[in-house]
Order: C-alpha cells, then structure tokens, then sequence
C-alpha cells in the first residue's frame, strides 16, 4: 500500500471518530438540557401555571409548547405529570371552541337555518371529539407514570404527585363526559368510569377541595352499576364535596354538578349552580396555589349560562350579567343604550 494511500485511510478514519465523538456529544448536551428543561417546568414552570387565572393564555401554552417538551422524552425520562397537565389545559381549548360551534347551532335552530345548523353541530362534535382525545390521552399519562386506577393506591413521594394523580382521574372523567357528547367518536373506554371511581379513594378529599368525591359520585350518577352500594346517594356526596371545595376557594366541584343536572334537564338547578358561584367567588378568594382550576370552572359555567342565554335571546350572557337569566323578575326593564351599539 503506497504512502499517500495510508495517509488517505487514516484522514478518513479521523474524521469518522471526530464525527462519532460529535454526534455522542450531541447526545450528551440534550440529555443534560432536557433533564435542566423539565427539571425547571417541574419546579418553577407548572406552580406558575397552576397559579394564573387567565384560561385562555393557558390554553395557547399548552397547544403550543406540548411537543417540545413531550419531545425530551427522547433523550431523557418521560416527563407523563407535565403531559397530565398540558393535555388537560390543551383540552380547554378544543372545548371553548365548541361551545362557541354550539351558540352557533343555536341561533341558527332560531333563526330556521338548517344548513348552518347542521354544520355548527358537526363542528362542534369534532371539537367535543378532539378535547376527549386530548383528556384521554392525559388520563393514560397517569396510568403509565401511576399504573392503572382502581387497583392498589400508588404510593406519592409528595403532594405534588397526588395533584397530578387527581388532574389525571379529571382527565378521565371528562373524556368520558365529551365522548358521549361527541357520539362516542373518540372510543373512550366506558371502563375508565368505574377505574376512577375506585381511584379517587387513593386520595383525601377534604384534602383536595371535595374534588375525589365529586368525581365519584359524577361516576355513580352517571354510571349506576359502578356504585359499590345501591343505597349510596350520589348527590348527597357531590353536595358533602362542594361544600368543601366552596369552602377552600375551588370551585371545580360545581362544573361537575351542573354538567350532570344539564344532562338531566335540571334547568332551574343549574342556574342556581351558577348563581351560588357568582355569590361564593365575590366571598371567598380563590386559592392562589392553583387559581387556573378556579378559573376554569368560571369559564365552564359562563359557557354553560351562555347556551341558556342563548337559547332564549339569541345571544350570550351580557357583560356583568353572569348569574342573571333572561327569566329572571325585573322591578322594571331599563334599555341601557350602550347595549344596543
């Protein structure tokens, strides 16, 4: 083998290693960002979050930046708890957006536009459809990082862990909820009902604003078999769970008392959810620690007094006006003319 040969193989071989040393680095360096990355979401990032009241710049967070850190879990440990989280607060976005398809259903039934109506409902079951693949898949980040609900409880290292456990079981719980609105076209399993519902034990309701024995008594409501006891009253432990949770600042409890008393055409009851609400939140702060909960059961239920708004005017619940109904008794009618601009 010639001189100029040898020296060809050996440059060859050089920038081989060079290459195969760069490329181990590369490895390195976003193994070391990651685990830096989701340690600082973890600590600092998610409390902020959990502290904001604003819904909206949530949501756009979550839909936004849920890849990036999903994407660590390929050179570093799944991060499931942040994924418990991101994909509940994603899920508010695709059901705000069909709610806002279902005021459209309505006004068109109101005005006699069945095309439009048709439309506004199939675009709102594809938005109900989306939010519980979202909430479901946030619901088997729990099962992956906890193992799966209703078999032994999960031994927490810390309170933490126990509130990305009880995220999860909402998750759960609500992507039942939007599948059944949604025609069942997210295939959310109806066994995770009854999981959840032996799952909430594992945690201390009093602990946790009334939150566990909301959702198990949701379950049994809706869910009548899965009740361990036929002589379990369901709306006597939802009552017992709101009360803890109006009394601690967290008012999550009420969404999920309205939505059964909507499903079953308890009107009058569900205005005065609302109403109580409004009454409790001007009295009691919010908790600071995780005021987005709170916030996002105000936005649920204004969506909820804006299909009844707009099932009798036309339009939404006025500025100001969220636990007033169009029914309500008025000592007069005053026209504020600002309205009409």
């Amino acid at each position: 083998m010639s001189l100029e040969l040898v020296k060809a193989c050996n440059k060859r071989l050089v920038l081989i290693v060079i290459a195969i040393f760069s490329l181990s680095g590369c490895a390195v360096v976003y193994k070391t960002t990651g685990r830096v990355l989701l340690d600082y979401t973890y600590d600092e990032a998610v409390p902020y979050v959990l502290s904001m009241e604003d819904t909206e710049m949530v949501c756009a967070v979550a839909e936004s930046f849920a890849p990036f850190f999903f994407s660590f879990a390929n050179v570093t440990a799944p991060p499931d708890q942040i994924a418990i989280l991101f994909y509940m607060a994603s899920a508010t976005c695709s059901e705000s957006r069909a709610w806002e398809h279902e005021l459209r259903y309505l006004r068109a039934v109101k005005e006699k536009n069945v095309s439009e109506a048709q439309d506004a409902r199939i675009a709102q079951k594809r938005a109900l459809k989306q939010a519980a693949t979202r909430q479901v898949k946030g619901y088997y980040r729990l099962v992956r990082d906890f193992g799966e609900p209703g078999n032994e409880c999960p031994k927490f290292r810390s309170s933490d862990e126990e509130l990305y456990y009880l995220i999860g079981l909402l998750n759960g719980v609500q992507a039942l909820f939007n599948d059944i609105a949604a025609e069942g076209s997210a295939d959310v399993p109806l066994s995770i009902g009854m999981k959840v519902g032996r799952a909430t034990n594992c945690l201390d309701s009093e602990q946790w604003w009334g939150l566990p024995g909301a959702l198990r008594a949701a379950i049994w409501s809706a869910l009548p078999n899965s009740k361990p006891d036929h002589n379990i009253d369901p709306y006597e432990l939802l009552n017992e769970s709101i009360e803890l949770g109006l009394k601690q600042g967290v008012r999550i409890v009420q969404v999920l008392e309205a939505q059964l008393l909507l499903g079953q055409g308890e009107t009058d009851r569900v205005k005065e959810v609302i109403r109580q609400h409004v009454e409790v939140t001007s009295q009691v702060p919010s908790n600071s620690s995780v005021a987005l909960l709170d916030a996002i059961a105000t936005v649920q239920l204004q969506a909820i007094s804006d299909r009844l708004w707009t099932e009798a005017t036309g339009t939404r619940t006025p500025i100001g006006g969220l636990g007033t109904f169009p029914d309500d008794e008025k000592d007069e009618e005053v026209i504020d003319i600002d309205d009409l601009l």
